[in-house]
């Protein structure tokens, strides 16, 4: 059974047996999950290819981490807004308003992605600098800030493309073509980030650019993938493709409900990067060594929780399409199914996460007083990463059911108050150690809140899409 056909179980009001449950929840998260996993493989040699440049290098990519992953989080937020119109559609059987809805996120990819582009790059040039960064480190942080915005539209459109798919129910597609791109980025990196060599009695061109070269082969491969991704979604067979007629214009009903869906994800996604802007700053104002291990202990702990947010994608497009079929009891079903899932798989690689973190953090860089540094900080966030991942997955859920303000309020909450907060105050004296002794509290806070936000159950009855 796959997602359409349970759409289309759903909406004659028959039973979906528990088994069947659990098989479409497998069938959605497996291939997200590995596709997380191989992503964040693939960005952990990335790191290393940096890293073995020295810590220098890796600080500098440091210091704008987190402004990037702001830009990463407003295209995610924007995918919402779409991809869950789809999602619901298609769960009540209008496909022909799925295809309006998809015609619409194309013409706003364009735009919104364009534009994003072009602020992010003019904001580049002063970013080090306003995050503290010292004088040296400076060039090459907006060096590869810089690159990586220039390819935010292509960026978007993996994320535009690859959400709507799975929304669909087509959620191996987008995972293989996103494990293409990974592969792709270490292949552009291979040959960009360093020099011409030898490398078993052969020479290797290389173009020696460095870390631009690492952000350069990334925007490469997203611009490979995101227009590939765009091609199948018009072309595939299935109920997105197009058939002529479709509405190539903005609508105001499918952007109302796009702007209420997207602005409670942007403003969480914009509340938790500012925090860890300012993390950072704190961070960088403790010296090159303690950046560095800072963002080699960021880059290990996405190996554990990362695959919370393959069984969060299954979560969105199955409680979507179960409040788009009328089925509210489903919808509680596939929520829970889904958060029990994400507990129980991040509370092993938790264990995985403290028993392995020197060697992880080995692999990053050869720095022994970057390792030890990061080890430490790994080992105290480990308990936290069960409830991270009942945090994830729950929001996934709210998400497909149109609550994008409960997300927003405990995040926002969350982020600012019980973490930033305290490390302003109190972690100054004790480095980057306690700078991770507050996450941990604050992201085991956030789990306990989102699920208390889940059990109340309000969200079954936010859809913003009338029906």
């Amino acid at each position: 059974m796959n997602l359409l056909q349970a759409s289309e179980i759903m909406r004659r009001g028959e039973k979906i047996p528990r088994r069947q449950q659990a098989g479409l929840v497998i069938a959605l998260s497996v291939p997200a999950i590995l596709e997380q996993l191989v992503s964040t493989l693939m960005s952990y040699i990335d790191t290393a290819m940096v890293g073995s440049l020295g810590y220098f290098a890796t600080a500098s990519i440091g210091v704008v981490a987190s402004t990037t992953w702001l830009l990463n989080g407003l295209v995610s937020a924007a995918a919402v807004g779409f991809s869950v119109q789809v999602a619901q559609y298609l769960g009540a059987g209008r496909e022909r308003d799925s295809r309006d809805v998809l015609c619409q996120a194309i013409l706003f990819n364009a735009a919104f992605g364009a534009a994003l582009a072009v602020l992010a790059v003019l904001a580049g040039q002063f970013l080090p600098a306003a995050l503290g960064a010292e004088a040296a480190l400076r060039p090459y942080a907006r060096a590869y800030f810089c690159t990586v915005a220039a390819f935010l539209p292509f960026s978007m459109a993996c994320a535009f493309y690859s959400s709507i798919l799975r929304c669909s129910g087509s959620v191996v597609l987008p995972s293989v073509l996103n494990v293409g791109m990974c592969l792709l980025d270490m292949l552009f990196n291979f040959f960009l980030i360093y020099p011409t060599r030898q490398i078993g009695g052969v020479t290797v061109w290389g173009a020696g650019l460095g870390i631009t070269g690492a952000a350069l082969g990334t925007g490469l491969a997203q611009a490979c993938i995101g227009l590939m991704l765009l091609f199948l979604v018009l072309r595939r067979r299935g109920p997105l493709r197009l058939q002529g007629g479709e509405r190539w214009r903005f609508t105001r009903p499918c952007m109302r409900s796009a702007l209420q869906l997207a602005t409670p994800a942007a403003l969480e996604r914009l509340a938790l990067c500012l925090a860890q802007i300012v993390m950072t700053a704190v961070v960088t104002g403790m010296g090159p060594v303690a950046v560095a291990a800072n963002y080699v202990a960021v880059q290990t702990e996405s190996i554990c929780y990362l695959p919370a947010y393959g069984i969060a994608t299954a979560a969105t497009a199955l409680v979507g399409q179960s409040i788009g079929a009328g089925r509210q009891d489903m919808a509680k079903r596939f929520a829970y199914g889904t958060t029990a899932l994400g507990f129980g798989l991040v509370t092993v690689m938790g264990g995985l996460l403290f028993w392995l973190a020197p060697v992880l953090s080995g692999l990053l860089t050869p720095e022994t007083e970057v390792i030890d540094l990061s080890a430490r900080a790994l080992r105290i966030v480990a308990f936290s990463e069960p409830l991270f991942a009942v945090s994830i997955v729950a929001i996934g859920a709210l998400r497909g059911a149109g609550d994008g303000k409960g997300p927003f309020l405990i995040n926002a909450f969350s982020m600012w108050v019980l973490r930033v907060l305290p490390v302003l105050l109190l972690t100054r004296a004790y480095g980057v150690i306690g700078v991770w002794a507050t996450m941990t509290a604050e992201l085991v806070a956030r789990g306990l809140l989102c699920f208390w936000r889940l059990y109340r159950g309000r969200w079954l009855s936010m859809s913003k899409i009338n029906f």
